[in-house]
């Protein structure tokens, strides 16, 4: 089809002919789906006079979604299950827009014309700037449509994208963040909407761990594939827009996912660049930490420093796999020859750190300064990337530590020259590895012929893969190579207090889910020239460090140097003391985090991720930022600030706590959770796998051995209906238990029966049992939450006898069937009933219970009120949909007939307060009132009558009571029947009904 809109008008008349004489255009199966099994069906087109509409059939392992490109300003709204997950920017801001030489911000406007064919839909736009167009394509496919498109006339220099953050919920993804905040070096918003990214070198060659997606708590994502420097803001300014802007005036290419869940977009992502095909790091490096010098001295470092730095962690303890030799041992930077004054024996330094068990390590760069002897070699042989500006002259850089040139990695003579010069220093020394810095690449200069910017990063990638980097990893990014070569990455340098903390827990979690599965947080108590970490700092870092992938350790817990002072800073036994238990902590975890490092290198998953990505459905995990899954079954929340106390939350399952050997059940919130200086909150969920390993290797010491699990969590009943539950006793210790034996108990009233066996002799290591019940309530069992207490007591291998005990809350639910004598029932509605010793349920429909209308359900005694008399009941609850909802109780002459006199009800209303109405006249019919304030549950409610006058009371308590109203019903006469009322009050909500649950119903005269 192909549509030739002309002008406004003119688009609705063809809009609306096309409409009536032409069904949709479908476009070919072959263009449906990027997965196996999508819906034959495939793409469909459609339109009116407001937009043109994509629509994407559900099929498998895709839920489907429509896309609405609005015709009068092109602008993309994409909907999943008829609800908006990401919608583009409009007005003035413009959804496809593009700057021109002048710099100012034009945008797409109507569309003239559009065309779907073969699979492709091509929309051609106006657009603010006279002269220029906007030419769009979609490509639809199952969970994805690709977007391209660019801007002919009018010389555009960029092209950008812009979309209402809010449309999609929260955003995450996007790598390390540059912010006004002081982003990436001490903030880090998680999620990214939370705060303000105004990231505008947002590129390949950039030194930050980056990548150009995006995703979503709406379960949508954005790719852009681009080998351009970006511009991107998110929310800067706090706007509340995501702005996606590419440096360049070529095809903008974009992709777009639709999926159900944000891991799920998350792999399609990883399905495009790849995922790990190895892992650079060994089985020893993710077990031990690596101590490097930078933060421990920075540049002030010399051979007699660090053995003393390497010889102090050996002694107390602190274990490690590799002492790492950072800046300033050159004598001038890219000479790769060690400084004779400062290290006049580098053979024999690293013969004394191999002695202690450390493997030795060197910090390295491609950049030479301009006064190494090496650059004027380099120059004159070509080896240096040419300058952008003059690819006559080499590029001249300026870094941290003068002004430099870089190796050329795509000169294969330059690689090799680089690259024998590094092995000739190695092996000249003992040197086992090395630590990459710098970029591979910057913007000022020209990549050789035949290359592009991106390419450096895969060089760059291939060069450090031939060496060991000893868990330092590289950071390179951007590319496929360098998504599948499995590095280690570690983050940009960090201050040393609770705010660089905190950031490298949201780094690490958006670097992972970029597709960089191995991080580690930037050095214990951070790098970034700042004073030396405070004991409290550095002790909770390495507890956070402790529960990521690897350990990356400098500031040593015995003693550092104060870089802003001069000074040593020296810290106490409990600091040594609880650093260390951190990494024993972790070294006890490796085998777990082993597990997960090969899990990933199957699956692409990130072994660090944010809650949802395993719990997708917990809408409150989407904005924790200070815990994290470490595999499956590993729950992270280590305290990241100061104090002693922090609220944790935990999703859904059965979580076992290592810190105090209880189970909880999720969703839970732990507030004023205890986490002391020596205690790090970590939980486990059972049932998930690799929960044995993490438990043994977390587990506290003086933890019970044993535990109690009841299932299912939450189990529900009906008074004096038999239900079944489990108790499953596993032994989670390192030595058998014996004489185990398993207990449950029930409320007052209520019986247990085991039906398999509840003891066992013995529980060797990680073995469990089961027991089966048999729970029946209490005839007259109250509706509500009752506790199951399963106790399991037993005997360590030193005779002790411990028990351990686990409580869930099963719920007796009022079911419908009838009343007992002397109560009654009356129905002006379809009503039902239930009553458990004084415990009364009415269900009921009814459009209102006032005036107009009288439809209602109740349970009432005759002639029980007299002419001094009290009606008294507790409501303690109402449910239904309409906020008008009421319940409570009445009395009247005669309730099955309220014509016949003295009416009159007190209720609550399930959001607006109480309601006392009476009929003044005799007639029925409910037409005085009095009321308001807030609806509370559980809701007493009292009404006295002294003859023909009736006062309205309520309270919160049962003790201290308000008057709700008082009136005279001149009708009343004689006994009254007395009881409980209750309407949904549905007239503005067809076919709902209440639920209205009471007790402690009594008439008195």
């Amino acid at each position: 089809m192909h549509v030739r809109l002309s002008s406004p008008s003119g688009f609705l008349l063809v809009a609306a002919l096309t409409a009536a004489f032409l069904a949709p255009v479908t476009g070919p199966a072959a263009h449906a789906s990027s997965r196996p099994g999508a819906s034959a069906a495939g793409p469909k087109v459609t339109h009116s006079a407001k937009a043109v509409t994509v629509s994407v059939p559900a099929s498998a392992g895709a839920p489907g979604y429509t896309l609405d490109v609005a015709t009068d300003e092109l602008s993309l709204t994409t909907r999943r299950a008829g609800r908006t997950v990401l919608a583009a920017a409009s007005g003035d801001t413009g959804a496809l827009r593009f700057t021109t030489s002048d710099g100012a911000w034009q945008h797409a406007t109507g569309i003239t014309d559009w065309k779907w064919n073969n699979g492709v839909l091509t929309l051609t736009a106006d657009t603010t700037l006279a002269g220029a167009t906007v030419e769009a394509r979609i490509t639809p496919e199952a969970d994805r449509y690709q977007l391209d498109w660019n801007v002919k006339g009018g010389s555009a220099t960029r092209l950008g994208l812009a979309y209402d953050l809010a449309s999609a919920g929260h955003w995450y993804g996007h790598g390390e963040a540059e912010t006004p905040q002081g982003g990436p070096g001490v903030d880090q918003p998680w999620p990214l909407d939370s705060g303000e990214v105004e990231h505008s070198d947002f590129g390949p060659a950039s030194y930050n761990m980056i990548d150009p997606f995006w995703y979503t708590s709406a379960s949508t994502g954005l790719r852009v594939d681009t080998g351009d420097t970006m511009n991107v803001s998110i929310n800067g300014g706090k706007d509340g827009l995501g702005r996606f802007t590419v440096d360049s005036a070529a095809t903008y290419k974009a992709t777009v996912f639709v999926e159900s869940t944000p891991l799920d977009v998350y792999r399609d992502y990883i399905g495009i660049v790849g995922k790990p095909k190895q892992s650079d790091a060994t089985y020893t490096q993710y077990e031990k930490p690596l101590w490097n010098s930078w933060a421990q001295f920075y540049t002030h470092v010399d051979q007699q420093k660090l053995l003393d730095y390497a010889t102090e962690l050996h002694d107390r303890g602190l274990d490690g796999h590799t002492i790492q030799l950072d800046d300033k041992w050159e004598s001038e930077y890219g000479n790769l020859t060690f400084d004779s004054t400062t290290f006049p024996d580098p053979k024999g330094l690293s013969e004394k750190i191999h002695a202690m068990g450390f493997d030795f390590g060197i910090w390295v760069t491609l950049w030479i300064n301009l006064d190494s002897d090496n650059y004027q070699y380099a120059a004159d042989h070509g080896y240096l990337l040419r300058d952008a500006s003059d690819t006559t002259k080499p590029c001249k850089v300026t870094w941290w530590n003068g002004t430099a040139g870089i190796i050329d990695l795509a000169n294969p003579v330059a690689k090799a020259w680089y690259e024998g010069n590094l092995r000739k220093l190695m092996v000249a020394y003992g040197i086992d590895g090395l630590k990459f810095d710098t970029r591979f690449f910057d913007e000022k200069c020209a990549p050789r012929d035949g290359y592009r910017a991106t390419d450096y990063q895969k060089l760059g990638t291939e060069l450090a893969d031939e060496f060991d980097l000893q868990g330092a990893g590289i950071r390179v990014h951007w590319s496929s190579t360098a998504h599948q070569a499995g590095f280690v990455t570690r983050q940009v340098d960090k201050g040393t207090g609770w705010d660089s903390l905190r950031a490298s827990v949201g780094q690490n979690l958006a670097i992972s889910t970029i597709g960089y599965p191995f991080v580690e947080s930037d050095m214990i108590g951070g790098s970034g020239g700042q004073a030396a970490p405070s004991k409290d700092v550095l002790i909770r870092w390495a507890q956070s460090a402790s529960l990521m992938p690897l350990m990356y350790s400098s500031a040593s817990p015995v003693e550092t140097n104060d870089v802003t002072t001069g000074q040593k800073v020296t810290y106490d036994e409990q600091t040594i003391d609880l650093y260390a238990a951190a990494i024993k902590a972790h070294e006890r975890l490796a085998p777990y985090i082993w597990d997960q490092v090969q899990a990933t290198l199957k699956t692409g998953d990130p072994i660090m991720r944010p809650l949802f990505f395993d719990f997708p459905k917990d809408q409150a995990s989407y904005t924790v930022d200070d815990e994290w899954m470490l595999g499956p079954a590993v729950l992270a929340a280590p305290k990241l600030g100061s104090g002693a106390t922090r609220t944790v939350y935990l999703p859904s399952g059965n979580w076992f706590d290592v810190n105090q050997g209880t189970l909880i059940h999720g969703p839970a919130t732990l507030k004023g959770y205890a986490a002391p200086l020596g205690v790090t909150p970590a939980f486990v969920k059972l049932g998930a796998k690799g929960a044995l390993k993490a438990i043994r290797a977390l587990k506290r010491d003086g933890v019970p051995a044993a535990s109690v699990l009841i299932g299912p969590d939450a189990p529900g009943t009906g008074s004096g209906k038999p239900f079944k539950v489990t108790t499953t006793a596993t032994n989670w210790g390192t030595g058998t238990i014996s004489g185990v034996r398993t207990a449950l108990t029930v409320p007052d009233g209520w019986t247990a029966k085991a039906t398999t066996a509840a003891t066992a002799r013995s529980l060797r290591p990680g073995a469990a049992y089961t027991t089966n019940w048999t729970v029946t309530p209490a005839a007259d069992a109250v509706w509500g939450s009752h506790d199951l207490t399963g106790t399991v007591t037993y005997r360590t291998s030193a005779g002790k006898t411990v028990t351990v005990d686990d409580t869930v809350q099963a719920t007796v639910e009022a079911t419908p069937g009838g009343v007992q004598d002397p109560y009654r029932t009356t129905q002006t509605t379809d009503a039902q009933y239930a009553q458990a010793g004084d415990q009364f349920a009415i269900w009921a429909a009814g459009q209102d219970l006032s005036g107009w209308k009288d439809e209602k359900g109740a349970v009432y005694l005759a002639d029980a009120a007299g002419q001094q008399s009290t009606v008294q009941a507790q409501l303690v609850s109402q449910t239904g949909e309409s906020p008008a909802g009421k319940a409570g109780i009445a009395i009247a002459d005669d309730l099955t007939d309220p014509s016949k006199g003295g009416y009159a009800v007190l209720a609550m209303t399930r959001s607006y307060g109480l309601e006392f109405m009476t009929d003044s006249n005799g007639d029925g019919v409910l037409d005085t009132w009095a009321g308001g304030g807030s609806t509370y549950h559980p809701t007493h409610l009292k009404l006295v009558r002294d003859g023909t006058t009736y006062t309205a009371y309520a309270s919160k308590d049962g003790e201290t009571w308000t008057t709700v109203g008082n009136a005279q019903v001149p009708s009343a006469a004689g006994a009254e029947d007395a009881g409980l009322v209750a309407s949904a009050v549905n007239a503005n909500y067809p076919g709902d009904r209440t639920e209205a649950v009471f007790k402690g119903f009594s008439v008195t005269s």
